[in-house]
């Protein structure tokens, strides 16, 4: 008695059954192929080769892009900015904050009027124009009064 098992034989199995497959032949069609040369890939059976980089497989359309798009740059008004750069320096700079402000108002009123001028959502800065009259307007009261007080105490 061998100590390999014995196993059963099916329908159109012409081998003996014995527990090895030494001496099967593969029947006609199932051959192994050639094994592929080094570092080359073979794809299975029913598989598509790999295509090259950067391009899709056949029969794929390009994949939607997902999320949101880029956003797009709008501009800001530089009077705007200037506005609030001036209204700013209104405050802290001593007695010229009486010749800024003024300055940094009207930049405020021209860049809010730009601004409202163009159509919503092509132009930024209507914060920092308010915020340029609002520092504006305390700048040129603050040193005002200053001067006021400056001018009264020496009299």
């Amino acid at each position: 008695m061998s100590d390999s098992p014995q196993y059963p034989s099916y329908p159109g199995d012409d081998s003996p059954a014995t527990g090895s497959d030494e001496g099967r032949q593969p029947p006609p069609g199932h051959e192994q192929p050639a094994p592929p040369p080094w570092g080359q890939q073979v794809p299975q059976y029913g598989q598509v080769p790999p295509p090259a980089y950067g391009q899709m497989p056949p029969g794929y359309a390009q994949p939607p892009l997902y999320g949101f798009p880029a956003p797009q740059y709008v501009p800001t008004s530089t009077k705007a900015v200037f506005s609030l750069v001036l209204g700013i320096a209104s405050i802290v700079l001593c007695l010229v904050g009486v010749l800024i402000g003024p300055a940094a108002i009207v930049l405020s009123v021209y860049a809010s009027k730009e601004i409202d001028a163009r159509p919503p959502g092509t132009m930024n800065g209507k914060g920092m124009a308010t915020a340029g009259l609002a520092t504006g307007i305390v700048g040129t009261a603050i040193w005002g009064l200053v001067f006021l007080l400056a001018v009264v105490g020496s009299v």
